[in-house]
Formats: C-alpha cells, structure tokens, sequence
C-alpha cells in the first residue's frame, strides 16, 4: 500500500512539474507578401522542436475575406502534433464575416483565452483598430475582466497583431493598456505586424515584436533583427527564456554521414596535391606548379579551374576546365612568374563534388619554395640581445611573410637573420611590437609551453625526416624537441645545445641563438638545410610564416644555403 502511495505521489509531482515548465513556440507574419516557401521552412523547423503548444501573431491568411486563403497555410500547419492557437491580424480580419471566416477556419475566436499549467494566455484581437482606444468596448471589457479573474496566475502572457506599445509606452506617452497590465500583473506582451524583431521591457513587463515567419521584407539585416524567424520560449516556474532563432539554421541529424565527413577531410589532403619547382635555378621567381587530382568518388568532377591572383604574379592560364571521371587522376602544370613580393599568393578554385550531393570548394594559395643564402662568416657575433648594424650588414635578411592563407601577415616589420661559421649557426630575430605592454612573456622554464607566449618557432632539418623544431620567447626561454618522422619517434626530452638571448626594448623584442651544426644533423658534406620558421603574437592570435604553412612538410619548402 505504502509502495503504491509512492507511485502515485511520483506521478503526481512529475506530471505538476512538467505543467510548470514547457515550451512553446511563436509563429510570426505569414502574410502582406507571402513567401509560402519560407513558411513552410519555418513551420518545420518548429515542428521538429516538439513545442507543447504554437500561438501566432497575425496575418495568417493573404486576404481573410476569402476563405480559400487559408487552405494552403493550414495545410502547412498539418505537421504540428500539438495544439495551435491563432491570433487575428489586419490580414485575417476585416470585417464581421471575415472574422466569422477567421473561428471557422482557425477554430478560434476573434480574442479568447487559455492555459497551459501555471500561465495564463489572452489573444487580444486589434486587427481592424489603429489604437487601444478604439478597441469594441466589449472586448476591452472582456480583458479587464479576464486579467482580473486571473492575477493570481504565477505567469500572465498577452498576445496581439498590432504592436501598439511601439507608439505608446515604448514613446513615453500616457499607454491605458500598459497601465492595465501593470495592474494585473501581465509579464509579457508578443506582438507582430512590422516583420521585423524588436525587444523591450517596461515597469517589469517585457515587450516583443516578433518579426516575419513568411511575411515579406525590403531587405534581410541581421542586425536590424530582418530576416526569417520565429521565438522559442521556455516556461520554467515564474521564468520566462526566449530565443529568436533565424529560419534555416537547422539541419537534419543525416545531414552528413561519417563518410562524408572522411571524403571531406581527405579531398584537399590526399587527393588534391601541388608541388611547386624551379626549372632554372638562373631564374628562381619563375616556378611551375604541378597539380594533381584523383576523384575518388562515384561523381564526374566537371568544373573549371580559376587561378584568382594579385599584381605581383603573372600567370600562363587563369582558367582551365576539366572533367575528371570516376577513379581517374587529372595532372596539369600551371606557369607563375614573381615580379615583385612574394605575398599574396595565387590561390586555385574549383568545386569538388562528393557525397549525397557535396560539394568541397577547393580555394587554396600555391605552393613556393623559398631560398635563403647564408652568408659564412669567421666568428658568430656575441649573443647579447642585440643587433648591431654590422651584424645586420652582414647576415641575410628576411622581412617577407605571410599568413598560413598566402596572404601578407598583418604582423608588420619582423624580421629574421641568418649567418653561419664553422661550427655554429646564427639565427637572430627582430620583433617590432607598437603595443608593447600587450606583450605576453610569461614563460621561463626550459620546455614550458613557450608558444603560448609571444615568440619565434624554428622547423629545420637536412633530410625532411629527421626535423628539429624549437620556440624561443622575449624571456630568452627555449621548448625544444627531435621528430624522426619515419619512425613516428616525437622526442619531447631532447634538447639543444643553444646559447639564447632575449631582450625586451621600448617598441622591439629580438632574439639570438647560436646552434652548433652538429646538434641539428650538419656535417661537413652538408652545405644545405631545409627550414621553416613563424612569428606567434599572442594578443590577436595572428602569425607571420615564412613559409604559408605549419607542419613538419613545409620545412621542404624553404632551403637555407650554407654558401
């Protein structure tokens, strides 16, 4: 018996719990230049919400005279397995007979209300009225009436077409309903007619203009609260939660298959491959980039490829089609000529197709190789965080970057230098920074995680297999580690033999390092490394490569000669 008391009390409590908190949802305009098509998404985006209930704000029906004006929208409106409940806009009502025309379709009233567990609900009917005032007597009656015999509900929520309080209290002006509903204890007010979102809260009351559902607009503005929606609200106890969702941000749960997914990330890594070369070593701004595309997919790929570039190239063809059948491979060479920077770089385009009708819109820069002549010196210049300009006369200097899409990296004036003698290697590295109290230097141990700092990181390597990569921040503090790529060996606990110094200057921050050749794989046959290196700014998250690339493959990009 005691057992069944329980139940029955559980039962109870869930089923009073869950009338205290549900969901609906708010339709707004359909109509005053119907978009059926945008309605019929809209309505379906709230269907697949599973609201406990739907109420409108109006213009339902194109002309509510003529009674076959509802037959499409409620047609639409089949999808909801949930109760509906409709309030009369200036399109539905425009006289006595359409307003009969109104409760035979909807099944509604004119103006009526309702509730649902714990709130109150009133549809006010102004559609044929330009101010409260003019509202039937009866009906203003009615209101008062109702709102009185319901004060004591924990929410009272009123719904009209025309949004009245705009002009009114939202003005400043003397407003008789909103001192009603101040009265009665009224929490909200949702209103439509404008096609266009607004929000406001008076004396405690909130106030919504709900904008078009279908209903037309001049232009779409984010901004401006124009563009497709509806409201999803949320009853929990004595809140109220809204969200103003725009129509066409929902997908289905199949929208892409873990297939699709696969295809999607191996298109631009695997199957679509570019390798860039110098012919003539006489000429290195002239290069031919080879491109490659193998269509693994049951799809014909039939597009053209477009090359979009700046000034500062000269291209042998800005378009190409190509039709690629299933399973086969297109490979086709394409000429560049660098006549000034290097930055920005061409980017190639062309669609992709995969999937249950996929598409992957290539847009990538170019591949380029870089080269920089290392001038060999006598004696590595002290390492003391500075850069005299005899050093600087003396190194090769790198200014050009980029950032990881080809285009000139918003980080201004860095710049690298490179010397070697017979044991060492110099690298050294000049950080003009304006905000420098923005500056992030936080790290001092050895191995902490100084690219999280602001700071310069190094790839270089001989052979491309074995790489050495190291960070190195306005602290002087090094994180360093070995990589043998064909062993998958990523060895944290490595590090170098550096000698470092870092500095922090009123608008700079530079570092030196000194490398012993040995220590990152040079021998005395070796008179070639390749290299690829970045400049991290830790306050806009923006790099600067020199290289467009970060990963362990791009150091075959650069080539550091060792003259």
């Amino acid at each position: 018996m005691i057992k069944k008391i329980f139940i029955l009390f559980f039962l109870l409590s869930n089923i009073l719990i869950a009338k205290d908190n549900f969901h609906f949802a708010i339709l707004g305009d359909r109509t005053g230049g119907a978009d059926q098509q945008e309605f019929e998404r809209v309505v379906k985006e709230m269907s697949a919400m599973r609201p406990d209930f739907v109420v409108t704000v109006g213009d339902f029906a194109e002309d509510g005279r003529n009674p076959d004006d509802y037959d499409i929208p409620l047609e639409t409106m089949k999808i909801f397995d949930c109760p509906v409940y409709y309030t009369p806009g200036n399109h539905d009502i425009y006289d006595e007979n359409s307003a009969k025309i109104f409760k035979e379709k909807t099944g509604n009233d004119p103006y009526y209300s309702f509730d649902f567990g714990n709130t109150h609900f009133i549809i006010i009917d102004n559609s044929t009225v330009s101010k409260y005032e003019d509202i039937d007597e009866n009906q203003r009656d009615w209101v008062i009436d109702d709102l009185a015999n319901n004060q004591d509900k924990t929410n009272i929520y009123v719904f009209m077409h025309k949004p009245f309080w705009a002009d009114a209290v939202a003005d400043g002006k003397e407003d008789f309903m909103h001192d009603i509903f101040k009265k009665y204890n009224v929490d909200a007010v949702f209103t439509g007619h404008w096609h266009q979102y607004a929000y406001n809260e008076f004396d405690g009351i909130e106030y919504f203009l709900v904008g078009s559902s279908g209903g037309s607009f001049p232009y779409e503005d984010d901004n401006m609260g124009m563009f497709y929606q509806y409201l999803w609200c949320k009853v929990e106890g004595d809140r109220l939660y809204t969200n103003l969702i725009k129509s066409g941000n929902m997908f289905e749960k199949e929208l892409v298959t873990i297939e699709e997914e696969q295809l999607s990330y191996d298109i631009p890594r695997k199957f679509i491959q570019k390798k860039s070369k110098i012919t003539d070593e006489s000429k290195p701004e002239e290069i031919t980039v080879e491109l490659s595309i193998s269509n693994q997919t049951e799809k014909i790929i039939n597009d053209t490829i477009r090359i979009e570039h700046d000034y500062n190239w000269i291209i042998s063809e800005k378009e190409f089609p190509i039709k690629i059948n299933q399973h086969d491979t297109l490979k086709k060479e394409f000429d560049f000529v660098q006549i000034s920077k290097p930055f920005p770089l061409p980017r190639i385009q062309f669609t992709y197709p995969f999937g249950r009708d996929k598409k992957y819109k290539y847009n990538e820069p170019i591949t380029i190789q870089r080269k920089i002549e290392c001038r060999k010196i006598n004696n590595i210049p002290v390492i003391d965080g500075r850069i005299s300009h005899d050093d600087e006369d003396k190194a090769v200097v790198i200014s050009e970057f980029s950032n990881e899409e080809g285009n000139p990296s918003k980080i201004k004036n860095t710049k690298t230098f490179f010397l070697y003698d017979e044991e060492f290697l110099y690298l050294a590295c000049y950080c003009a920074e304006p905000n420098i109290d923005s500056l992030k230097a936080e790290k001092t141990e050895r191995d902490d995680k100084i690219y999280d700092d602001d700071s310069m990181g190094f790839l270089v390597s001989t052979d491309g297999n074995i790489v050495y990569q190291f960070y190195v921040n306005a602290n002087g503090a090094v994180w360093d580690m070995r990589t043998d790529l064909e062993k998958s060996d990523y060895n944290k606990d490595w590090n170098g033999n550096f000698e470092i110094k870092s500095a922090i200057y009123k608008d700079n921050w530079i570092a030196e390092i000194k490398i012993p050749l040995v220590e990152i794989g040079c021998t005395e046959d070796i008179n070639e490394l390749r290299i690829n290196f970045r400049r991290y700014r830790t306050y806009d998250e923006e790099a600067a490569f020199f290289i467009p690339e970060w990963s362990y493959g791009s150091v075959n990009d650069g080539k550091l000669i060792l003259e």
